[in-house]
This record gives C-alpha cells, sequence and structure tokens, in this order.
C-alpha cells in the first residue's frame, strides 16, 4: 500500500516489459486542449490569410509543447498522488489561460498568452524536479529535461513584459530551445540509457490527434445548427467532413499502426512531424466549416480554397515525412509506395488552391475529396489484411496442432478451414522485399488493372491541368479559360491527339506541354508494357478431377488421379510430379513440415491432348504406406499436391498447372467413370460432364472380401 498524499515517482521502463497505458489523469488533462484549439481555431477563423495561418501556428506550438512536455513526464514516471494532480491541475489553468487569449495574440496582445505559456512549461520544469529529488537512478535525465523546461519557462515569463516585437523573439528562442534539445548529444545519450515507452507514446499522439480531428465535426455541426432543415447543406456538410474522415483512416490506418525503424534520430523527426500534422488537420477543422457554404456553381472564395488544400497538403506532407521514418506493420507494398503517394497528393493538393478559381465551388470541393478518399482506397489496396493478436483469431502454430493430434492418437478431427499455401498471410515481411506495383498489377485482375489507369490517367490530367490554370495565357483557343477547358488540353496533350482549337499560348505553356508530352510519352509505353506482358501470359486449361481415388490395378493398390486438356490443343512433353504434405515430429520434438515425393508409373507424355490417368503405388517404399485409408482425415497427411508443365504448341511457350488434394478428397475403393468414346466417324471423344465420377471398385471390394454394393442395394449407386 503507498500514500495517495505523498508517494515517490517510479521510473517506467519498457524494458521491464510492464505496459504502459493512458491513465485518466491523462485523458482528464486532455480536455483543456479541446477548448484550447477550438479557441485557436476561432482566430483563425477570423484571420484567413497567410499572415494569420503563420500566426495561428505559432500559437499552436507552445500549446503543443506543453502538451508534449507533460506526455513525456508521464511517458518516463508512474506517478499520481495528490501533489502531481494539482501540478497537473495547475499546468491545465495556464493552458486554458493560453486557450482564452491565443485569439488575442493574432491581434497583438501578448501578456496574458505568454505569462499562461511560461507556468505551463514551468509547472513540468518542477515535475522533473521533484524526480530529481526522489528517484536517484534517473538524477541526470530528470536535470536535463528540468532546467530545459525552466529555461524555456522563464523567457516565455520575462517575454510578457516586453514590447511584442521582443517578446515574439523571445518566444522563438525559447521554443527553438525545447524543440532542439532532442537534438543534443546529452539528450541523446540520455535516451539510450533510458529509453522511450513508444507504444504509449504512440497511444497518447493518436489520442491528440483525435482531438484535433474532432474539431471538425464541431465546426462543422456549430455552423449547421442555428440553420433551418436542409436536405441540399446537409449533404454537402456530409462530402465535407468525409475529408476529415479520410485523415483518421490515414492516421490511424498508418501512422498509428507502423513502428518506428530503428536508428538514431528516426523517433526525433517522428516527433517533430506531429508538429506540421496537427497544426494542418486543425486548419482543415476550420477550413471545413467555410467548405460547407460554398457555392456549387460559382468559385469558391480564394482565402478558404488556400486554406482547405493548404492545410491538407501540410497534413500530407507531414504524413509523408513520418512514413519515411516508420514500417508499416502488416503491408502488401513496400512502404515506398505509400510514400510516394501522400506526396504526390500534397503536391496536387498544392496546385487545386490556386486552380479553383477557374472551377466551380462543387467542383473544387470534389476534386479534393476525390484525392482523400484515394488515399483511402490506397491504403486497403496496400494492406488489405490486419494485424491481429493470436488470441483474438485463435490462432495456434502447426507444431501446436500436431503435437495435440499425436497427443490424441492422430484422433483429432480435420480442420474445418483448408490450409491453401497460396492463400497464406504474410506478417512482417521486410519492405525491401514486399511487392511492387509492377507485380502488383500483373498478378491482379484486369478489373483492377483498368480501375487503377482510369484513376491514374484521370489525376495526371488534373494534375496538368491545374499546372495551366496558374497562367490563364498558357493555352490559346479556348473561349472561357476554365478549369475545362485546361484539362481537355491537358487530355489531348497526354494522349498526343492535337486537334487544333487549342494550343500553347506563351512560354510557360510550350514548357509544360513538353513536360507532358514526355510522361505521356513513358506513360504509354509503360501501361503498353504491362498489358501486353499480362495479355500475354500463357495459362494452361488443365482440368483435374475433384477427387483422388485409392483403387486397385493390376494387383497392386495405387493412387490415381485424372487430367484433361479442357483446350484440346497440343501439350508437348508434358511431365507431371506428385508430392504429399505431411507433418512430422523429431523424436526431438522438433515440428516440421515436409514434402515427400510421390513416384509416378509414369511421368511424362510426349503428346497430351485428351486426359491422363496419373498413378502413384501405394507399397512399402511409399511415403504413403503407413497411412490408415480408412481413417486418413485424423493422419498426419496434409495434402497432396499435383504439378503439370509442359510446351503448349498453341502460345510457344512453356505452361504449367497445380491442383492440391486435401484428405477429405480422397475416395478409398473406387475408380474413375470411363469418358472416352469412340465416334461412328473414327474420332474421339471426351466427356468433361463425366469427368469426375467415381463408381465403388468391385475389383478392389472383392479382394477385400467385401460384398459388391449393388448386390446389396446400395444406396450409393442411385
Amino acid at each position: 500500500m503507498r500514500s495517495r498524499w505523498f508517494h515517490r515517482p517510479f521510473l517506467h521502463s519498457p524494458a521491464l516489459g510492464l505496459e504502459k497505458k493512458a491513465t485518466w489523469i491523462e485523458l482528464f488533462y486532455d480536455l483543456i486542449f479541446v477548448a484550447a484549439f477550438i479557441q485557436l481555431g476561432n482566430g483563425l477563423s477570423s484571420h484567413t490569410s497567410v499572415k494569420g495561418f503563420l500566426g495561428f501556428a505559432g500559437v499552436f506550438v507552445p500549446l503543443w509543447v506543453a502538451w508534449t512536455g507533460f506526455t513525456f513526464f508521464e511517458n518516463r514516471y508512474t506517478l499520481d498522488d495528490f501533489s502531481h494532480r494539482l501540478l497537473v491541475f495547475l499546468q491545465m489553468f495556464a493552458v486554458g489561460a493560453m486557450a482564452i487569449s491565443a485569439p488575442g495574440v493574432l491581434d497583438g496582445h501578448v501578456f496574458a498568452f505568454s505569462l499562461s505559456a511560461g507556468i505551463a512549461q514551468l509547472v513540468v520544469a518542477g515535475m522533473y524536479l521533484r524526480a530529481y529529488l526522489q528517484v536517484s537512478e534517473a538524477v541526470d535525465y530528470s536535470r536535463f529535461w528540468g532546467l530545459v523546461f525552466a529555461f524555456g519557462g522563464a523567457l516565455w515569463v520575462v517575454a510578457a513584459f516586453m514590447p511584442p516585437l521582443v517578446a515574439y523573439g523571445m518566444w522563438g528562442v525559447g521554443t527553438v530551445g525545447v524543440l532542439g534539445s532532442p537534438l543534443s548529444r546529452q539528450s541523446r545519450e540520455l535516451s539510450e540509457r533510458f529509453p522511450l515507452d513508444f507504444e504509449h507514446l504512440g497511444e497518447r499522439y493518436g489520442l491528440l490527434t483525435l482531438i484535433v480531428l474532432g474539431e471538425s465535426f464541431v465546426k462543422v455541426l456549430s455552423a449547421l445548427a442555428g440553420e433551418g432543415v436542409n436536405l441540399s447543406v446537409y449533404g454537402e456538410a456530409s462530402l465535407v467532413l468525409l475529408v476529415t474522415c479520410s485523415l483518421w483512416w490515414v492516421y490511424f490506418d498508418d501512422i498509428a499502426g507502423s513502428r518506428i525503424r530503428s536508428g538514431g534520430g528516426q523517433w526525433v523527426v517522428w516527433l517533430y512531424f506531429h508538429i506540421p500534422l496537427q497544426i494542418g488537420i486543425t486548419a482543415v477543422g476550420v477550413a471545413v466549416k467555410k467548405a460547407v457554404h460554398f457555392g456549387w456553381d460559382q468559385p469558391a472564395p480564394e482565402a478558404y480554397r488556400y486554406l482547405l488544400a493548404g492545410s491538407l497538403a501540410v497534413a500530407y506532407f507531414s504524413v509523408a515525412a513520418i512514413d519515411s521514418v516508420t514500417e508499416r506493420r502488416q503491408a502488401e507494398l513496400s512502404d515506398r509506395a505509400r510514400i510516394n503517394a501522400r506526396w504526390g497528393s500534397a503536391l496536387l493538393l498544392l496546385l487545386l488552391a490556386p486552380a479553383g478559381g477557374a472551377m466551380s465551388g462543387g467542383a473544387f470541393l470534389s476534386l479534393v475529396l476525390l484525392v482523400t478518399v484515394a488515399q483511402v482506397a490506397f491504403d486497403m489496396m496496400m494492406a488489405p489484411f490486419e494485424e491481429a493478436a493470436h488470441t483474438e483469431l485463435g490462432a495456434k502454430t502447426t507444431a501446436e496442432i500436431t503435437r495435440e493430434r499425436h497427443a490424441q492418437g492422430n484422433a483429432a478431427p480435420a480442420q474445418k478451414n483448408r490450409p491453401v499455401v497460396t492463400d497464406a498471410v504474410r506478417k512482417g515481411t521486410p519492405s525491401e522485399l514486399r511487392r511492387d506495383l509492377y507485380f502488383y498489377f500483373i498478378e491482379g485482375s484486369w478489373t483492377r488493372v483498368f480501375v487503377a489507369f482510369a484513376f491514374l490517367f484521370v489525376i495526371t490530367n488534373v494534375f496538368f491541368a491545374a499546372l495551366y490554370t496558374l497562367d490563364p495565357q498558357s493555352i490559346s483557343g479556348g473561349h472561357s479559360r476554365t478549369f475545362t477547358d485546361a484539362f481537355f488540353f491537358s487530355v489531348q496533350t497526354l494522349a498526343t491527339i492535337g486537334y487544333g482549337a487549342l494550343s500553347p499560348g506563351n512560354v510557360f505553356g510550350d514548357v509544360i506541354v513538353t513536360v507532358e508530352a514526355a510522361v505521356g510519352l513513358i506513360g504509354v509505353a509503360l501501361t503498353t508494357g504491362l498489358v501486353f506482358a499480362k495479355a500475354s501470359r500463357a495459362r494452361a486449361s488443365v482440368l483435374f478431377s475433384k477427387y483422388l481415388v485409392v483403387t486397385r490395378m493390376e494387383g497392386k493398390r495405387v493412387l490415381m488421379l485424372r487430367a484433361g486438356n479442357a483446350r484440346g490443343n497440343e501439350v508437348v512433353d508434358a511431365t507431371m510430379t506428385l508430392h504429399a504434405l505431411v507433418d512430422e515430429l523429431t523424436p526431438e520434438g522438433h515440428h516440421f513440415r515436409r514434402v515427400r515425393d510421390l513416384r509416378l508409373t509414369r511421368d511424362r507424355s510426349p503428346m497430351f491432348v485428351l486426359s491422363w490417368a496419373v498413378m502413384h503405388e501405394i507399397d512399402e517404399q511409399s511415403p504413403l504406406g503407413s497411412v490408415d485409408w480408412d481413417k486418413p482425415l485424423g493422419g498426419d497427411l496434409i495434402s497432396i499436391v499435383v504439378t503439370l508443365m509442359g510446351h503448349d504448341g498453341t502460345y510457344g511457350q512453356t505452361i504449367y498447372a497445380r491442383h492440391i488434394y486435401y484428405p477429405d478428397d480422397i475416395r478409398v475403393n473406387q475408380r474413375f467413370e470411363d469418358v472416352i468414346s469412340q465416334l461412328p466417324d473414327g474420332r474421339l471423344m471426351i466427356d468433361y460432364g463425366k469427368f469426375h465420377d467415381t463408381l465403388p471398385d468391385a475389383a478392389a471390394m472383392e479382394t477385400l472380401g467385401l460384398s459388391d454394393p449393388k448386390k446389396n442395394g446400395d444406396p450409393s449407386e442411385d
């Protein structure tokens, strides 16, 4: 038991294996920042300009520093007594004072904001001072960060009594002093000795991101609260809020689900770029409130276009920077692909801001929404599977399953879901070894290729059309100088059509046309190569029987399957192989899934045109010799894999086909029904309608001393 009034702080270390979660005091502490960011957003809404945005960002940073200082202390120390709570409440009141006075900073009133910001940092210094006095094993760590926040807080307090220009300079020095401290040599050495708990930090910064994302909903709903029921406005609001939902998706499916790469300075980049990320998201909350009232048939106001597109661009640039130092936990494509997608989206959004003056507000919002929603679609394409703990999925290792079956005398029931090897979920694959886009499209369906290329075609033309609109004189021949003219001129240039009605109007237009023509030629070459490579892939039309049969042939027990050439063309020098995948436990307890070769009575065919009866003799040397065919489902046999390779005379290429059989696909004492017959004119006919049909093997049953099912009226013959 420990006293709730006063107890010693506990130094937390992730190396001890203790999981640290956000505490109730931390969650309560975050509530004051909800109000602070709303107030700060109101100030930006009243000063929508470049100067206003820079002032908004400058006020946001000290709020972020106060929050980060407290969060890092909570990350390093576990403490929750009466005195600590009082310090937390004191900092909350200081942050509240910062929130109230934040809009005034944009009008030149610095006293209240500077004094409250200084107090907020001095409170953090006081927390480290207490740890310095009570936690002897981390004296140098507490002393370093206590002095950092004491220095920064003192500068802010003194700046409160200075003229505005001097105060701004002191604010900058104090903020740089705190933010630059992690880069110092002493800080890096301390970080190695006292490692941070990045799981806790990820959770805390995720919660802060939720707060700034929530501002969008607060702003939009407050803007609509005083209006009457208008389905059109509500529909526009829903579309605008999809932008916020897309940002949430990207952050919590990407950044929050990634681990920071090992190496010095990686976590510092992750930390620093959360500043512009959360500034951008907060500014988006202000912008979407204005976007609800954009006219859908007239251009959107310039200031709000730049605010919406610019703040989104800042957010995506920051996400790209954070992605560069993180590794996605579960993904099919390489991490480089997601970084490029974020960079490209940010650049396009920056171009849409000026281009929005040449289009209606509805078109501008639609293009912005297209870019943001495309990020979600790309995220789903990149990571179609989620990472879940074994306990959540009820997963067991194959070794555990095999040991349980052996403990039960090989009588365990068959698995409900067949373990298809090609459908295996790859977890923890290194980024550099994952699929690239070329492999992704070659392997995927034609629908995937066409949808992706259609999107890239449209978005590429939007990009160049936005470039053309930067100079209204860059295109000659258009009547309205609209974005529509620029878009269709881009289509003609990219496709090298050039009808003659539209042409470059000046040097700027000539330069953009030159670049776009080169992009078009390269794009056509890449697309053509990909389509040809995909269309020319030789595919075998080999039909394998649904079942394996265990029967007798010439007095010997054999395992038999049937293969047919459904296309009917010549497959020359076809080769067939058969392999059994079995579970094995060594005497030492090691588990292996071994591939055992099954020798065939005939493994080559000079001309595979009709069908092929593939047989493996089950004798003492066969890997299947010990299988109990009365209950094959309970044994160690996992599957039987058959592969065929041959030279296709039509394609002039080597083709292959593969099929996997499972224990429940084996029919014992059965034979295949005949499917080849001869027509009156002498031609052979193969009946694929009966290709999979089997009949009881009377000869095999008589050999085993069993009665003929036909004589006993076996219902299986109905």
